[in-house]
């Protein structure tokens, strides 16, 4: 079954990301890996992949495995025109950048209740529909 939780870029960057003078890497790691099938769209995948390469120097064969692993352990949302409409809609009123409006649009069309970001307003609430929750803010 799957979680009704989306996962935001930076969460899995700090799980990713071995940094033994952050302590957020533990924490993130230990918190994304209890998760049962979150949700993540190709924004996330290709961010994601993006910074292993330039920040961590990951080669394309350990690229390939998180690929993979994310294909049978996460539920990946596709994007659609309905989701950068509503993304647009949410910059309208002025709350959200644009990449951020792109998650929330797709945490939004999936049906989440909760949205695990690092880099937005903890305890937001979207369209009556979606929380922001910082689960390293402990």
């Amino acid at each position: 079954m799957r979680a009704n939780v989306f996962v935001d870029t930076n969460i899995w960057l700090y799980a990713l990301v071995r940094n033994p003078a952050d302590t957020r890497h533990q924490r993130a790691a230990d918190f994304i890996f209890q998760l049962k099938r979150p949700m993540i769209n190709s924004q996330v995948i290709r961010e994601t992949c993006h910074n292993l390469i330039k920040k961590s120097s990951r080669s394309e064969v350990e690229l390939q495995r998180f690929l993979v692993g994310w294909s049978s352990t996460c539920e990946i949302i596709h994007s659609h025109v309905g989701q950068h409409v509503l993304a647009s809609q949410l910059r309208e009123k002025g709350a959200f950048s644009y990449w951020d409006s792109l998650i929330i649009a797709a945490a939004l069309d999936a049906g989440c209740s909760i949205l695990y970001s690092e880099d937005m307003q903890h305890g937001q609430q979207i369209n009556n529909q979606l929380t922001i929750v910082n689960p390293l803010d402990a």
